[in-house]
């Protein structure tokens, strides 16, 4: 009978939108899975699984720069004697995962990236170090083929990669959720509030769209500094146009996606859009591509959302008053092209999982 393989997984901390995946990983018969990940990071807290090692950080700024190593992690390392490490994207600031890069070459342990597959940004020196730590690794798995074909660039052989996709929790998504009828048209916004979110681009976008959409009302879901868009929607004469909702997770946000015809982010999204394909929303984002998250790759122009122009109003408010037409005329067809494009990708949790696996196997023979 084979050995069955031990490996563990490494993570800044144990993310709820990965449980399913990591469920579907460790519930293989061919693996011995654990996770070792912070008891918490940068103000967010684990979700509970099954076998995870949770250690506390001791962090430290440097030069402008705030550096992270998790207490203890070699010795959980060696204590549970992997075969394998997939590892979360090569980053300097965490340097417990450089130590445990190097800790397994010198004992023959098979190093996994599985990230966004990114050049980084630390400049020239940056990249030909981080260039190194992908071609010595045993594989790497990436979100995208956006980051296959950055691996391409840096001379990453093609044996060593793989796209697997990223995923939420099955829950999360809306796939057989049915939407509100309603004469209202509602714009939805999901996410932490944040000067990067550009909301300010959406709140002045209303004010232009208002003469020319009736019934039109926004939604904004999620925490942070709301004070200065209160402030601009006064101003703007918008301010019963949108709805401030505070933070709202899992299920609970689904009334809200109900009620919703179109999903608005004006800043870099994640995976921010594929929950909102999920339920049939179409994206309106920004065009300045270098902001988003590998999941932009799900946008297709034209079919399940669109493009505006980073920073303007005047196009945001042109595209969203040119979906208002799409919607009303089309929006059974663009419903179904935005939840088919999460099957076309592969971002589910069954999905990934098996992807994963797969890469796993062939690495571990």
């Amino acid at each position: 009978m084979a050995k069955i393989k031990r490996v563990l997984f490494i993570e800044p901390v144990v993310a709820h939108y990965r449980r399913d995946t990591f469920k579907l990983i460790f519930s293989n018969q061919n693996f011995s899975c654990a996770i070792l990940a912070g008891k918490e990071f940068e103000g967010v807290k684990p979700v509970g699984i099954e076998r995870s090692v949770l250690c506390n950080y001791f962090s430290f700024t440097l030069l402008g720069h705030r550096f992270y190593y998790l207490k203890k992690s070699l010795r959980e390392v060696k204590f549970f004697k992997p075969d394998a490490i997939v590892c979360s994207g090569v980053d300097f600031h965490h340097l417990h995962t450089i130590l445990i890069f190097i800790w397994a070459k010198i004992h023959g342990v098979r190093f996994i990236w599985w990230s966004h597959a990114t050049e980084g940004k630390q400049g020239r020196a940056g990249l030909l170090l981080r260039k190194l730590f992908y071609y010595y690794s045993s594989g790497v798995m990436a979100y995208s083929s956006a980051g296959l074909v950055r691996m391409h660039k840096l001379g990453i052989p093609n044996s060593k990669l793989t796209v697997v996709g990223n995923s939420m929790n099955n829950e999360d998504y809306g796939l057989n959720f049915n939407h509100i009828n309603s004469d209202t048209f509602t714009l939805l916004f999901t996410g932490r509030i944040t000067p990067e979110k550009k909301l300010d681009v959406l709140v002045r976008a209303l004010a232009i769209v208002k003469s020319k959409i009736q019934c039109l009302k926004c939604i904004i879901v999620g925490g942070g500094d709301i004070e200065p868009l209160l402030r601009l929607s006064k101003e703007l004469g918008v301010e019963k146009n949108i709805e401030f909702v505070g933070p709202v997770y899992g299920t609970n946000l689904k009334k809200y996606f109900a009620q919703s015809r179109l999903f608005v982010y004006p800043g870099g999204i994640g995976l921010s859009l594929a929950h909102a394909l999920s339920f049939g929303l179409p994206v309106i984002t920004t065009d300045a591509m270098h902001e988003h998250g590998p999941e932009i790759e799900l946008l297709k122009p034209g079919i399940n959302g669109a493009f505006f122009r980073d920073g303007d109003s005047q196009s945001l408010a042109d595209v969203i008053t040119e979906w208002y037409s799409m919607l009303n005329s089309n929006s059974i067809v663009i419903s179904k092209a935005c939840r088919d494009t999460l099957a076309e990708f592969g971002y589910y949790p069954e999905m990934v999982s098996s992807k994963i696996i797969s890469f796993l196997n062939s690495k571990l023979g």
